[in-house]
């Protein structure tokens, strides 16, 4: 089975210590092994990246381990291209957490529920 990795903005981050997540956002910087990204609701995260790391792209979608409130380390990412409308990956985040059950096979809890995220 592969492994849920809920998607979440840099908010969501201090209640998933530990757990593996998506998160989406702009690269703002790259500076030795981090990577700032501002995410889907505008906060922004530090992203310890992995020794394969390629941002190449203005938008990542970074899988992840949660470190800290607002730190991250990678486990893999994607490029998605310059452009990308962050208000319609809110919009999923947000969605993902009203309805879980469109977003997770066989109705799978994602572990937030009950953080007020559903």
């Amino acid at each position: 089975m592969a492994m849920k990795t809920p998607r979440v903005n840099s908010a969501m981050l201090s209640q998933l210590q530990g757990r593996t997540v998506r998160l989406t956002g702009k690269v703002v910087r790259l500076e030795g092994d981090t990577a700032i990204l501002e995410c889907s609701d505008n906060g922004n995260v530090t992203v310890k990246l992995n020794r394969d790391s390629n941002f190449a792209d203005a938008y990542v979608e970074v899988i992840c381990k949660v470190t800290g409130d607002t730190t991250v380390s990678e486990l893999t990412s994607y490029n998605l291209g310059d452009n990308l409308d962050m208000k319609l990956v809110e919009a999923v985040v947000q969605s993902s957490r009203a309805y879980p059950y469109l977003f997770n096979k066989e109705n799978e809890d994602d572990g937030m529920h009950g953080n007020g995220y559903h």
